[in-house]
């Protein structure tokens, strides 16, 4: 077969961040169209894309070779200076590849060590570390920010030979070439002749090679963008890190062979470096930590013992069912080689759970599975709820297990400390991985590298759905008005064009929230290693690499729900003095199920979303099964496909429960007839055909994969199992084949569901039992976040618990239980306030509480607690204690710092103050009755101050003022929505809290969901396409508007469908006339009224209904010289003297 005789072999891949531009899979692909037999891969300083590249290659049939190009010091990777080495030279290039394994081993301990020991700026290593690990490895001597090469650009050919010889000698005789390169650079010509005579002279090999940074000619531009946004610089800046031409691209092998015709051997030396490096990986290898059992036992052993303990204290006594189960499952494991894993896992939840860590029932598969159960890995009995072992580990897939683990978000970190302890800091780390240029984002740095307009650009990326995963051809096909400025703007087009070059492309390399790694041996023996611009050390290996070459891989996830049972149980010990073990609460429990059934599952694990409360008030669910069911069939397909519809209808009976065979009842019975989850797949293949639970396990991965062949062999099984186990007809088995492969494709994992749903129900047990320290837990956990802050308070006073604002003589850290109906903000939860600053406050408050502002600065350590401290809890209202105003403490900050910073000083230096004795200090405590006279802030500040510190209003709501217009322009607020009919007219007063901007399905018009909230609640509104050009002006966070619209009510929480929106002011140019009942204005008042209404004058008539004695009341239109122009303002004024209820409007 023919090949070419050219190969790329400097090749830079995504995995150079912010520099290679080349996407792995179209970069082989490009290489298999061009006919090369292998190609390179030279990543700047790492290995990130190693097994991606490798697999990838193998796939189109060309030989990957793994290189990487790294950075040498000029003298020791220790010296974190530039004195070693030339003046000038700082790191050099160095391309390395793997000829073999051991190569590739040297090349893993190396790339680690460039991260690990040399890192300043970039990863480096030095010629003695090269030196200690040459073995297997080929080197060349790169760009022309080579070693070699920065010597000839100098001058210096002495120089140039020296290094060229220290690393022909390094990787011995033939395993070290002289790069020619050509871009159209000028010091590559003085770099190439230079080369050519080192060659000769030293008798070294030389090879070609074009630096390749990006795949096409046509790319140039994006990629130079790209190292702008690496530099973070502008492509018009003349200063700015370049490469100079278009000429770093994946040329093509016919023109590289022109280039380069006059070095026909160095074009030939490409293959000759081919041939020599053939590594092979290995991905049918699995390395599992050594786990030592207490003497004296086998692992098998230690590991039954375990489970027999774990019967004991699940079940009390064993049943046959139990030892027959728990006897077949250990013996899969043992032969499956798992023994190890099993007792790694439990002895790292065994540690988390004696050192009271909260654990998490299990996730995914691994509930199916009795060993789990019984070692307390999972904690739901996969007897009982019908979970199956296969599901988790089918002894025909060698495939290693996956057991995920939930721990403690705030002590996940010590269960990792514990596992890096026992099994070594080189055997463990946490795992890499790789944030990515999406669309939106690609979008806002090519616009601003071109020194775009702010306001084009933002325009641009807003116009991008906010969708996961979008690309921009997606969101031109989608968005009518993107497109129309891609082809109507020459800048938007440029824009896009280049962020679709880099979108997907890798930012940046971060630690995996979960992720973490075992090992059996020191972990640079399989993978290399990474360090993180904040000293985290991680697998220099993504999920999946570290999965394909066989290390043990562990999710320890930290999940919040399981800080906040934690925490709501340590409070309900101090306010009930009750000791509830979360494990053991009744399943069956009824207030539990009626908040379920009322939807009140704010604050609920994986309940609380507006579609999941609506589907819990349609559902109504009664028992655990239930909600296993819900948490499976809340996911787009079984929602697009209208099986949750039908679950529903058949739950209520309001449709018959029907089975295609009467042996299907036993298996689908619990979900009214409807396959939910991927075990009754299984489980219906074993009923109905006969088929193991092994062979079951391989129907279900057939179908959810859909392979034709495959399919069909396990079609005939199928149908000839159910010939002779059911004694089905072929006729009817196909179509039972085809029923069941229809709905396995939406199927859920029912283990993980049924764990998800445990925590589920212990959070609304909580809630539902034990309110108070439920809400209170909640709020601590989410304290760092507003939103949630604001959701969890509406929530509390839903329920009937006020949340009372922060207090400095009341308040801890976290939030506080007052009572069974009040909380106590916590003073974390305020802005600007510290853990450090707060317990200060706390140990000087044991000595009585503070009386004032004075007092408080003379007790704290004013090194902690600092201005912006003290400035914070007087806005936010947490001083409010002390009786006085708001603005008059914030005035008095500087005094009473000052005073509280000579008291503290003299009482550091052991001098006698006047504030040491009794008079002194009671004349102290009098200084805050010397605070400036100044009046209180207007009401509109306070409430600012209070969302700016607390992040929503404590002691009031900014419509407040608005009542005249709510009365006036409003019929229904968003607490009385449910009493209007589905489809009235209605029209509120409200302020606009979030703007999201999307577009229809169907026809891609722009369209607008609105948050808007008045005071007693919020309500969601859609603004449809027919309705967003008249009111798109007007939507503006913040803005109070006047809100005509249809209500919604076929879901569980009202919605309005927008009809019109207008911002408060405007309404006022409806009005046609206003009516004052001047029943408790006096002589003098209605001068006072006459004075107001002229500040005001306009066209719109006033009306004064007056009472006479003797004589009904009459009204009377004042002059047209009284005549006004309504506003807020006019409002405001007339209120006041007249009374809110003697006062209307007409429209």
């Amino acid at each position: 077969m023919y090949h070419s005789d050219f190969v790329h072999l400097h090749v830079h891949t995504q995995y150079s961040l912010l520099d290679g531009a080349c996407r792995i899979k179209e970069l082989v692909q490009k290489a298999a169209e061009y006919k090369m037999p292998a190609l390179g891969m030279t990543d700047h300083g790492n290995l990130f894309g190693a097994i991606d590249f490798y697999e990838n290659a193998v796939k189109v049939g060309v030989k990957p070779i793994i290189g990487c190009e790294a950075y040498v010091a000029p003298g020791s990777r220790l010296d974190r200076g530039t004195s070693s080495g030339p003046k000038g030279m700082g790191a050099s290039h160095l391309v390395l590849f793997a000829r073999d394994e051991a190569g590739y081993k040297n090349l893993l301990k190396l790339v680690s060590a460039g991260y690990l020991e040399g890192f300043y700026y970039r990863p480096r290593m030095d010629k003695e570390i090269l030196a200690k690990y040459s073995e297997g490895l080929l080197a060349t001597s790169a760009c022309l920010r080579g070693e070699v090469a920065w010597y000839l650009r100098q001058g210096d050919y002495a120089g140039a030979k020296k290094a060229a010889g220290e690393f022909s000698q390094i990787f011995g005789k033939g395993n070290f070439y002289l790069e020619l390169m050509e871009h159209g650079i000028e010091d590559q010509k003085i770099v190439n002749e230079g080369l050519l005579k080192l060659a000769k002279d030293l008798n070294l090999p030389l090879v070609v090679t074009n630096d390749v940074h990006y795949l096409t000619q046509t790319q140039y531009t994006a990629h130079e963008a790209l190292l702008c946004i690496q530099t973070q610089t502008m492509l018009n800046d003349p200063n700015r890190m370049r490469l100079k031409t278009d000429q770093f691209y994946f040329k093509d092998p016919a023109l590289m062979k022109k280039e380069f015709a006059w070095v026909p051997e160095a074009l030939k030396n490409t293959l000759e470096i081919a041939d020599k490096c053939n590594l092979q990986l290995r991905f049918d290898q699995i390395h599992l930590p050594h786990y030592e059992p207490p003497s004296g036992r086998t692992k098998e052993e230690y590991l039954k013992e375990l489970c027999q303990k774990g019967i004991a204290e699940r079940y009390g006594r064993a049943t046959p069912e139990i030892e027959k189960r728990l006897e077949y499952e250990l013996s899969v494991v043992k032969k499956m080689g798992f023994v190890s894993y099993f007792l790694i896992v439990w002895d790292f939840i065994h540690y988390a759970k004696q050192r009271g860590i909260p654990v998490g029932p299990g996730r995914g598969s691994a509930a199916g599975s009795l060993a789990s159960y019984l070692l307390g890995i999972t904690n739901l009995d996969p007897l009982k709820y019908g979970l199956l072992f296969e599901r988790f580990l089918n002894p025909d897939r060698a495939s290693m297990p996956d057991i995920d683990i939930d721990f403690c978000f705030e002590r996940r970190g010590e269960v990792i400390d514990y596992v890096t302890k026992k099994y070594g800091k080189d055997n463990v780390a946490q795992i890499i991985t790789f944030g990515t240029m999406q669309a939106r984002a690609a979008v806002r740095d090519v616009g601003r590298v071109m020194a775009v307009e702010y306001g084009n650009v933002d325009k641009l990326a807003k116009l991008i759905p906010a969708e996961i995963g979008i690309t921009l051809k997606e969101a031109l096909e989608k968005e009518p008005e993107l497109a129309k400025l891609y082809k109507d703007e020459e800048i938007a087009r440029q824009i896009i064009d280049t962020a679709q070059v880099l979108e997907g492309l890798n930012r940046h390399a971060s630690v995996h929230a979960a992720g973490v790694v075992i090992s059996d041996k020191p972990l640079t023996e399989y993978i290399p290693l990474f360090k993180t611009s904040d000293d985290q050390i991680t697998t220099g290996f993504s999920m999946d690499g570290i999965a394909k070459i066989g290390l043990l891989k562990m999710d320890f996830l930290g999940l919040r729900t399981l800080t906040v049972i934690s925490e709501a149980i340590k409070i309900i010990k101090t306010t009930r003095g009750i000791d509830i073990d979360i494990d053991k609460i009744p399943l069956d429990d009824k207030k539990t199920y009626e908040i379920l059934a009322k939807a009140q599952s704010f604050g609920i694990f994986q309940l609380e979303s507006s579609g999941m409360r609506d589907l819990l008030k349609k559902s109504r669910p009664t028992q655990f099964e239930d909600l296993i069911t819900i948490l499976a069939l809340y996911r787009p397909g079984p929602m697009g496909s209208g099986m949750l519809d039908d679950y529903i209808k058949r739950k209520k009976g309001e449709v018959p429960v029907r089975y295609d065979h009467p042996k299907l009842e036993s298996v689908l019975k619990e979900t009214y007839g409807i396959i939910v989850y991927q075990e009754q797949v299984m489980q219906m293949a074993s009923t109905l055909a006969g088929f193991t639970m092994t062979q079951a396990d391989h129907l279900r991965r057939a179908m959810s994969k859909k392979v034709p062949e495959i399919m069909e062999k396990m079609r005939r099984d199928f149908v000839e199992g159910c010939r002779k186990t059911s004694q089905i007809k072929e006729e009817q088995a196909n179509k039972l084949f085809d029923f069941i492969d229809y709905f396995s494709g939406y199927g859920f994992n029912r283990s993980h569901s049924a764990a998800y749903a445990l925590i589920s129900y212990q959070t609304a047990y909580l809630k539902a039992n034990y309110p108070v320290e439920f809400m209170c837990a909640l709020l601590t956990s989410e304290k760092d976040n507003t939103d949630k802050v604001v959701e969890y308070v509406k929530e509390s006073e839903a329920m009937g618990i006020q949340v009372l604002p922060p207090d400095v003589n009341e308040s801890v850290s976290q939030f506080k239980v007052i009572n069974e109906k009040t909380i106590r903000f916590g003073l974390l939860a305020v802005k600007n306030m510290g853990s450090i600053a707060i317990e200060s406050i706390a140990e000087n408050r044991k000595n009585g509480p503070y009386v004032s502002i004075f007092d408080f600065c003379r007790r704290v350590d004013l090194r902690l607690v600092n201005r912006k401290v003290l400035e914070s809890m007087v806005k936010c209202g947490a001083m409010d204690c002390f009786g006085s105003k708001r603005s008059q403490m914030m005035e008095a900050i500087e005094g009473a710092l000052g005073m509280g910073a000579r008291t503290q000083k003299e009482k550091a230096s052991g001098q006698f103050s006047f504030f040491d004795t009794d008079e002194g200090f009671s004349d102290f405590k009098k200084e805050s009755e010397n605070l400036p006279d100044l009046a209180e802030w207007p009401q509109a500040q306070i409430l600012a101050f209070e969302k700016e510190l607390l992040g929503f209003y404590l002691s009031g709501h900014p419509l407040a003022h608005y009542q005249v217009e709510i009365k006036e322009f409003t019929d229904y607020s968003t607490k009385n929505l449910k009493m209007a009919v589905d489809g009235q007219e209605v029209k509120l007063v409200a302020l606009i809290t979030s703007i999201k901007l999307t577009t229809t399905r169907r026809t891609n018009e722009r369209m607008a969901i609105l948050k808007m909230e008045d005071v007693e609640g919020e309500v969601e509104v859609l603004v449809f396409p027919s309705t967003y050009p008249v009111v798109s002006q007007y939507l503006r966070e913040g803005e109070v508007v006047v809100l005509v619209g249809k209500v919604n009510l076929r879901e569980e929480s009202p919605k309005i469908i927008a009809g019109d929106i207008k911002p408060i002011g405007d309404v006022y140019k409806s009005v046609k006339t206003i009516s004052l009942d001047l029943s408790r204005v006096n002589e003098s008042g209605l001068k006072d009224l006459q004075q107001r209404l002229s500040k005001f004058p306009g066209k719109i008539p006033v009306y004064l209904r007056l009472d006479t004695k003797g004589y009904k009341s009459v009204q009377i239109m004042v002059g047209e010289d009284l005549f006004v122009a309504p506003c807020h303002d006019l409002i405001e004024e007339i209120k006041i003297l007249v009374g809110q209820d003697n006062f209307s409007m007409s429209l």
